[in-house]
């Protein structure tokens, strides 16, 4: 089985940067094999980075009015992710989008795993907050228990 890490994010809007924080924590420490990307950019660009994998995590920033550094993690595979990531994301179109698009197309991996740090600022220039930091850690850590526990 193929897996792969992409981390969705802006290095420059504080908060927004969780994904790559988590991908940047990740790469090097998984089983040989597992590929890890930072996505940059528009969160469509995921379709590409997990193109050939069967088992995907997603890891991006949400903006849902919960308490920063809060992680949700959702499987994708088992149908839509609800209504209310729609528009969570601070990307024009949103991971929730991206993946809903990639089902459509048929390039949803298998097994498709979806965490959402939720932010707190998103301002230009601004750093990665600690709660958000910490929730980052956070979700590296369980990505990495479960790949351990699968290989």
């Amino acid at each position: 089985m193929t897996t792969c890490v992409v981390g969705v994010g802006n290095a420059l809007r504080g908060d927004d940067a969780a994904g790559l924080e988590v991908a940047r924590l990740l790469d090097g420490t998984l089983p040989e094999g597992v590929r890890v990307v930072e996505c940059e950019g528009e969160p469509v660009a995921i379709l590409s980075a997990w193109e050939g994998c069967d088992r995907a995590y997603l890891v991006d920033a949400t903006s849902s009015g919960r308490e920063a550094g809060t992680v949700r993690r959702l499987s994708a595979h088992d149908g839509p992710l609800p209504p209310e990531l729609q528009r969570a994301s601070t990307h024009l179109l949103g991971v929730a989008e991206a993946v809903e698009l990639a089902r459509a197309l048929g390039r949803l991996p298998e097994r498709t795993i979806v965490y959402g740090i939720e932010g707190g600022s998103f301002d230009t220039g601004a750093p990665l907050s600690e709660e958000v930091r910490a929730a980052a850690a956070e979700v590296a850590a369980s990505i990495r228990h479960e790949l351990s526990e699968r290989s």
